[in-house]
């Protein structure tokens, strides 16, 4: 039975929903949200092809997502890669389209992004283009399905770069642990095959050339009727859905037959299996692989998610509560990990300890008493009832984000969900059965799994053959104690004390830009009423800003494990509020801590002040801290395994910020930290702080007030904030530095500076870099074939302008990357010169589009006003101002930009490579960082407190010293 609480809950929610939890759209019972602005139209054209039409009112921009019922489980026997090599290829041209750099250029040139995914059964194709030129880009787009032409040139260079994307994951974890699990399986069963490509599987062979066998691929793999296609624009239903019978007719449904056999994941008999794996970098954990069923026809139900939130459960009585307690896992995670049409897998991962390395059969025994526990007391009905009503509450006022995601997500679920399901069958969610959860119960057990111990130093006696990663296979010796160690330690959750109860939303008068409602002796309150997106959410940042922080590593060492320290006392109190749609995120940053909650406003001040609590009263064990130690050891000596794009660009911008500390520089700091100098570091923390709170949300402006009042209870400020960190200018000159990391890959990473903070200046980089990402991909990748990872992008830092080149080759020097950078250079001038005036417009409106896209949700808006906040624009028209210049610019200005950065080098240039350096470059070392000048950031003039929000305040204080 329910308490008198749950039967409240469920009152008060069906009584916001009213009587309709969802409406029913113009396409026959597809089930849309209320709280959704959007408009849809299902249709099946005749060649079979499934449509799905969105109408997105005033959006900026449009989209379109197709997927085909194909992937690599697809790939024929020895051509391991063929359908992701497919997807590759039909980008690189098409019969009305011949020339490779023509879809994405016209993408790029009209603000907008592009790529594709090949994923085990499917592979889907997607963009987002200003709403104004989607026609332009689905006359691109369908052809990939209808006439690609498959050049031969292309397909020659692009297996190059197949094998450089496969050669830049060598040293990634998770690209090398999938791998090595995918040993363990049943051969037969096509998940446990290289899914990739690379040079081996996808070269010509004596009897058989990759590009024949690529066409009779796509020939016999891609038809109309396995396709899904949805297009969403501001445009009227009929207009796209003419947009879709027109270019998407021609599409041939062929008469396709390939078996995809029901095959079982593991070889019958095989299991229970342990398995050692060796990682790169310091990882340690205990992971759990269950094949179950299949759950494709139960979504309906969800009873792997129902089962994965009971044992992924944090809170008090929860595996991972008992673990942490004892000192042995730092993390858990449960969930689905596999699913297909006839088959799935639940896997359980656990971030140990060093201690927990020792404990694995004490760690196992704890999941499978947990297991045990669900298996004899069953699910209590809160329980159920209480995932379904928090999906349909989701559902109910479901908010939209960036819109390929969302063509994305819809496409994929037109290949598994019925037509009225689209949109609903991701929350659907009725009380399963009990012989429903039964029959996925029965196959958590310790003689159904694959248990993966993932660790440094790890016993092995093979390797994978695609990764080189070393493994060890062997029968389980797991076996089940006797008595049980843990009863009365695990229990399942209590019902939720942070399901919301108040749905009502209340904001204040509406207004173009938050508002200053208090301002006092380096305290801020800025308040913003939410009137666009209508759910009874809110968005709660607060910044503390700690002078020491900012110039001392120390400092921030402590900040980091002073964070760490609280989040985890947090953990169990705060889980619950996060299955109830409730977030918060303590954070260090490089000028203090962070504090960040949202979600569902009714609980929030209550989650606040509990973390406030918290911080007050910080409380470490010996344990602990060494654990949070050597934690923060293993994430500061991991993020030096990063990819080395990312280790060149970590150490420019630890280079270019002063003050600045690498994870180098921090390394020997944490080793010398002691529980002492943090016991100190939680006891100062309020002696010297600057305090801002932003409130945006649906509440009222006298909750925000109340949430204000709350952080100035326990934190209260005491000096005025001071300088920022500076960005050091760099001189004229080319300068280099290099990276040393153990990854087979080569890397350049070139950063051009610009001179001064102006708007029109970050306008006129951004529009030369707009125009040149294209051309640049284009050549160094697919014509020079030098690398899988290029980019060329705008790089501002601090208001300062920049450019930035990325290159990551396999092969190619950093001397070599530079050299054809530097031929693109002198090349590009002409194609400035000769650009018309129409494109040039062309590249202005795009990304006008993309600096001046609306908010998707609450989420985005509240981010982008705290971005102006943060850096002290309380105009917050950053976007917009630069948007402004940017259509003012002329073709000229851009070409004389062009000539003074690039040509004639009078930005600076500082380059960061790994694998060589480049000549006729300066050592960067030579330069005296302190004697730098360094960039002064803009101020802009704080606004006078609100006048109606004063008046609020100054009542409410009044009220309480009565």
């Amino acid at each position: 039975m329910f308490s008198p609480r749950y039967w409240t809950f469920i009152l008060i929610v069906l009584a916001a929903f009213g009587y309709s939890m969802f409406r029913i759209s113009q396409s026959p019972d597809l089930i849309v949200s209320p709280a959704d602005a959007y408009s849809y139209r299902y249709m099946e054209l005749e060649n079979g092809l499934k449509v799905m039409l969105v109408k997105t009112p005033e959006a900026d921009k449009a989209s379109a997502a197709l997927s085909v019922n194909v992937g690599s489980m697809d790939d024929p026997e020895g051509r391991e890669g063929l359908a992701h090599f497919l997807e590759h290829m039909l980008f690189l041209g098409t019969e009305p389209f011949p020339e490779p750099d023509e879809y994405q250029q016209f993408i790029k040139q009209n603000g907008g992004s592009h790529n594709a995914f090949t994923s085990y059964a499917q592979t889907t194709y997607f963009f987002d283009v200003d709403n104004e030129q989607l026609s332009g880009a689905l006359e691109r787009f369908a052809p990939f399905f209808i006439s690609p032409t498959f050049d031969e040139a292309y397909v020659d260079r692009e297996k190059n770069a197949v094998h450089a994307e496969y050669s830049a994951n060598l040293k990634e974890d998770g690209r090398r642990i999938f791998s090595a699990q995918k040993m363990a399986m049943n051969p037969e069963f096509t998940f446990s095959n290289f899914s990739t490509g690379n040079l081996d599987t996808l070269s010509d062979r004596d009897d058989s050339k990759i590009r024949d066998e690529l066409i009779s691929f796509y020939e016999t793999h891609y038809s109309s009727d396995r396709m899904t296609l949805v297009i969403a624009g501001d445009y009227e239903l009929d207009q796209l859905g003419n947009k879709a019978r027109h270019l998407f007719s021609d599409i041939p449904e062929r008469d396709v037959h390939f078996e995809r056999p029901d095959v079982p994941v593991f070889v019958p008999e095989q299991l229970p299996l342990d398995m050692h794996i060796k990682p790169v970098k310091e990882i340690r954990e205990l992971r759990f692989t269950f094949p179950l069923p299949e759950i494709l026809s139960q979504y309906q139900y969800k009873p792997v998610q129902l089962l994965s939130n009971l044992i992924g459960h944090e809170g008090d009585g929860s595996i991972l509560a008992l673990l942490k307690k004892k000192g042995w896992a730092e993390s858990l995670s449960a969930g689905r990990s596999l699913s297909t049409r006839h088959a799935s897998t639940m896997v359980v991962g656990i971030g140990l300890t060093k201690s927990g390395l020792l404990h694995q059969e004490e760690i196992t025994s704890i999941l499978m008493e947990y297991i045990d526990l669900i298996r004899t007391s069953g699910i209590p009905d809160y329980i159920k009832e209480e995932q379904r009503m928090l999906n349909e509450m989701t559902f109910r006022f479901q908010e939209h984000g960036p819109v390929s995601n969302y063509t994305t997500r819809l496409s994929s679920n037109m290949l598994i969900f019925p037509v009225e399901d689209t949109i609903y069958g991701d929350y659907r969610s009725e009380p399963a059965p009990d012989e429903l959860i039964n029959r996925y119960l029965s196959g958590l057990n310790a003689d159904n799994m694959l248990r993966v111990l993932i660790a440094p130093g790890v016993d092995t006696d093979t390797t994978d053959p695609w990764y080189g990663t070393e493994i060890k296979i062997r029968p389980s010796d797991y076996q089940k104690p006797d008595t049980s160690e843990w009863t009365g330690a695990l229990h399942l959750p209590k019902a939720n004390p942070f399901v919301p109860e108040n749905l009502e939303t209340a904001p204040g008068d509406a207004t173009d830009a938050p508002e200053l409602v208090t301002s006092d002796n380096g305290y801020q309150l800025w308040y913003y009423p939410e009137h666009e997106f209508d759910a009874p959410r809110a968005q709660v940042l607060i910044d503390l800003k700690i002078p020491a922080v900012k110039d001392s590593a120390e400092q921030r060492v402590l900040a980091r494990l002073y964070a760490r320290t609280v989040t985890e006392a947090l953990n169990t109190y705060s889980y619950p509020a996060s299955l109830a749609g409730l977030n918060y995120r303590l954070s260090a940053t490089s000028e203090g801590l962070e504090i960040a909650v949202s979600g569902y406003f009714d609980k929030l001040p209550v989650l606040l002040d509990q973390i406030f609590t918290e911080m007050k009263n910080m409380n470490i064990s010996n344990e602990q801290f060494e654990r949070y130690q050597a934690s923060l050891i293993r994430a500061l000596e991991n993020n030096l395994k990063a990819r080395p794009y990312q280790r060149t660009l970590a150490d420019l911008k630890n280079w270019l910020i002063e003050p600045s500390f690498s994870d180098t520089d921090l390394l020997p700091v944490v080793k010398a930290t002691t529980k002492e100098q943090l016991e100190n570091f939680a006891a100062q923390l309020g002696n010297s702080i600057t305090v801002t709170t932003y409130v945006h949300g649906t509440l009222s402006a006298e909750s925000a007030a109340e949430i204000g009042t709350l952080t100035q209870k326990y934190y209260p400020a005491n000096t005025e904030a001071k300088t920022d960190s500076k960005l050091l200018k760099a001189p004229a000159g080319q300068f280099q530095q290099s990276v040393t990391q153990d990854h087979p890959d080569k890397v350049m990473t070139l950063y051009l500076q610009g001179t001064d903070t102006s708007d029109v200046s970050r306008a006129e980089a951004g529009l030369l870099a707009q125009m040149i990402s294209s051309p640049y991909y284009q050549y160094m990748r697919t014509e020079q074939q030098l690398g899988y990872i290029v980019f060329a992008t705008a790089y501002p830092q601090k208001s300062v302008p920049g450019l930035l080149f990325i290159v990551q080759s396999p092969t190619a020097s950093p001397e070599d990357m530079m050299n054809h950078s530097r031929i693109f250079f002198r090349d590009y001038e002409d194609q400035l010169e000769t650009m018309s005036d129409e494109e040039f417009a062309l590249f202005q409106e795009g990304l006008i589009t993309r600096l001046t896209e609306k908010p998707k949700n609450m989420g985005e808006k509240a981010a982008n006003f705290w971005a102006d906040l943060a850096t002290g624009r309380y105009t917050f028209d950053t976007r917009q101002a630069i948007a402004d210049e940017v259509r003012e610019i002329t073709k000229t200005q851009i070409l004389n930009l062009y000539r003074r950065a690039v040509l004639n080098n009078e930005w600076s240039w500082l380059l960061f490579e790994k694998g060589g350096q480049v000549n006729d470059m300066t050592a960067l070392d030579t330069l005296d960082r302190s004697s730098l000048e360094q960039f002064e950031v803009p101020e802009y003039p704080l606004p006078e407190v609100s006048e109606s929000s004063a008046t609020e305040n100054a009542g409410d204080n009044q009220d309480s010293a009565q």
